[in-house]
């Protein structure tokens, strides 16, 4: 039973050890991860022509999942709302992320009225999406993009916003 493994057997060891170290080292990861920050100054000219709030959405592509994170914030930094989505990227180019978000929960953290627009909008477009087809589809057009400085302009669709994103990956 305690028979000795034969010298070519020993010399094959180290391959069969370091092969699969080299395949996980080695292995591709990232090519398709995005993470944006993208940021933009709310009006409602119902209201005013003046800056009413802010908001930040943060945008998390890793291979086909996807995750959006919108925060709102009055002309002081104080929150006043919070939305987070959750669902797949349909498609992997660098200049076109059409997204199928099948969760989407949504904070309102001061009184109704002074939520902003796009907020409202926002929610009552993807509830109802949600309801009727299961799925919110949205995509993200990258008009501008600078790599030396990890900038982008990109327009959101169906909603045609345009904000400024810097990325990582």
């Amino acid at each position: 039973m305690t028979e000795r493994l034969s010298p070519k057997w020993l010399w094959a060891l180290p391959p069969l050890i370091l092969i699969p170290l080299l395949a996980v080292h080695f292995w591709p990861r990232g090519d398709n991860t995005w993470l944006l920050n993208c940021h933009n100054e709310l009006y409602d000219t119902r209201r005013s022509d003046q800056l009413q709030h802010y908001m930040i959405a943060d945008f998390v592509l890793y291979g086909s999942a996807a995750r959006i994170y919108y925060r709102y914030f009055t002309t002081e930094g104080k929150p006043v709302a919070n939305i987070i989505m959750q669902g797949k990227r349909l498609s992997r180019e660098d200049d076109h992320f059409p997204l199928a978000m099948s969760t989407v929960k949504h904070e309102r953290l001061g009184p109704p009225d002074a939520l902003p627009a796009h907020f409202n909008q926002l929610v009552n477009f993807s509830d109802r999406n949600l309801a009727n087809d299961g799925v919110h589809n949205t995509s993200i057009e990258v008009l501008q993009h600078d790599p030396d400085s990890q900038s982008m302009v990109v327009r959101f669709l169906p909603s045609q916003a345009v904000c400024s994103c810097v990325y990582s990956r």
